[in-house]
């Protein structure tokens, strides 16, 4: 008869002082994975390769700004060992997001449309944005290139004086 091995829902279970003292540890614990991480998302998913699946979990850190905070290797896991430690009762089966500024663990839920839509509007302003503001910065650099090559060829003593007019 094949014994099947039977791993836990949670990498470990603790006392109520214990949890506590995780919960106060947290922040610490997860800077020294992911330094200056402000929101930490995990996400559970279940793989299927031939046999039963399995449960992984992958978490994202982002830093105040948004952006993605890469992770050492293994970090993705410590993460959620060290949140699922800290919050035992939380339903991991659903993605959770964890705030630093609060030390909070929320379930995400799915957007609706509206909110989907009101996210793309969003984005569109912010893309258009960072386009006015990438064409200003070429412009910029194209006035500098313009006068550092004037200023180059005025000191080597070559002047173009071509399409100059006489006032």
């Amino acid at each position: 008869m094949a014994t099947i091995e039977a791993l836990p829902t949670r990498p470990r279970k603790a006392s109520a002082s214990r949890r506590r003292r995780h919960l106060k540890q947290l922040p610490h614990r997860l800077h020294q994975i992911a330094p200056d991480a402000a929101t930490v998302l995990v996400t559970p998913i279940w793989t299927d390769t031939s046999g039963p699946s399995t449960r992984h979990y992958l978490a994202r850190a982002l830093d105040p700004h948004g952006r993605l905070i890469r992770l050492p290797a293994g970090g993705s896991q410590r993460i959620a060992a060290l949140l699922q430690g800290a919050y035992p009762t939380a339903d991991w089966d659903r993605p959770h997001t964890w705030t630093a500024a609060s030390n909070e663990l929320t379930e995400r839920r799915p957007m609706s449309n509206p909110e989907m839509r009101a996210a793309v509007a969003r984005l569109t302003e912010r893309t258009a944005d960072l386009e006015a503001q990438l064409a200003l910065e070429r412009e910029r650099n194209f006035a500098l290139r313009v006068a550092r090559d004037f200023a180059d060829s005025e000191a080597s003593g070559y002047v173009v004086r071509t399409g100059l007019v006489a006032s």
